[in-house]
């Protein structure tokens, strides 16, 4: 079960290192096509915009769920003063801690839920678990190698980016999570203590499975995202060789 943890971490990890690079790749590339910030902003958010409206319809529907008043919903891209661009938001009434968590972590259960949902139906999600479970680096590299042969393959590969690149949740959104987190951690390890070695035993096939699928799910997502920021990386040198356009981030 350790071993399955570790693999789900480095997946995880993965994830949102290439998040950062698949992020920064496509505003580059706009901003090198349009040499104008607002039309570059305007493509990054259409590019996004499946998971966008995932990430702030699951805000919205989580606190509707938890009787929390939704005060407003937008998708449309603003750029702050600092400099980042938020492509949408949703305000809601102050709350307490837990269901402040629960409404932050939402767009995070949404998109794990739909690219797992997506990988089952269309790119044989159950093959790369088994793999996982296996062991076998091959087969999971060869199910992942043949995406493109799915049905509606790049339709759904453009879904998986989308969502992936979106469902993080923001520093507003886990603002509420540390005390949360805290009961939670304290509340395992009250249960493992009476438990024991029982109650270990009893979960850890769970746990395992569990875990497997999650991390079949990222190395699905992160394979997606390193084709896409080697793609757009090389498309960024193209136009900087033809037009003499540079892009730098500070």
């Amino acid at each position: 079960m350790l071993f399955a943890l570790l693999l789900l971490l480095v997946a995880f990890g993965a994830v949102l290192v290439l998040e950062r690079f698949a992020h920064r790749r496509l505003q580059e590339v706009f901003l090198l096509l349009t040499g104008h910030a607002e039309s570059a902003t305007l493509l990054y958010s259409i590019v996004l915009l499946p998971g966008v409206a995932l990430h702030e319809v699951s805000h919205a529907l989580m606190a509707a769920l938890l009787g929390v008043r939704v005060r407003r919903l937008s998708l449309r891209p603003e750029q702050q003063r600092n400099g980042v661009i938020r492509l949408g938001y949703v305000e809601v009434l102050r709350s307490d801690a837990l269901r402040a968590s629960l409404i932050g972590a939402a767009p995070l259960f949404a998109g794990v839920a739909a690219l797992i949902l997506i990988g089952a139906l269309v790119f044989d999600l159950g093959s790369m678990q088994s793999a996982l479970a296996d062991g076998s680096a091959q087969k999971l590299l060869d199910r992942l190698l043949a995406l493109p042969r799915a049905t509606d393959s790049w339709l759904w590969i453009y879904m998986v980016f989308a969502i992936a690149n979106s469902m993080m949740p923001s520093s507003s959104d886990t603002q509420s999570w540390p005390p949360v987190i805290g009961f939670i951690a304290a509340f395992g390890a009250i249960l493992l203590i009476v438990g024991g070695a029982d109650l270990i035993a009893a979960i850890a096939p769970l746990a395992r499975d569990v875990a497997q699928w999650l991390t079949a799910a990222f190395a699905l997502t992160a394979f997606v995202d390193l084709a896409v920021v080697v793609a757009f990386t090389l498309l960024a040198k193209a136009i900087t060789a033809l037009t003499g356009r540079r892009v730098e981030f500070r």
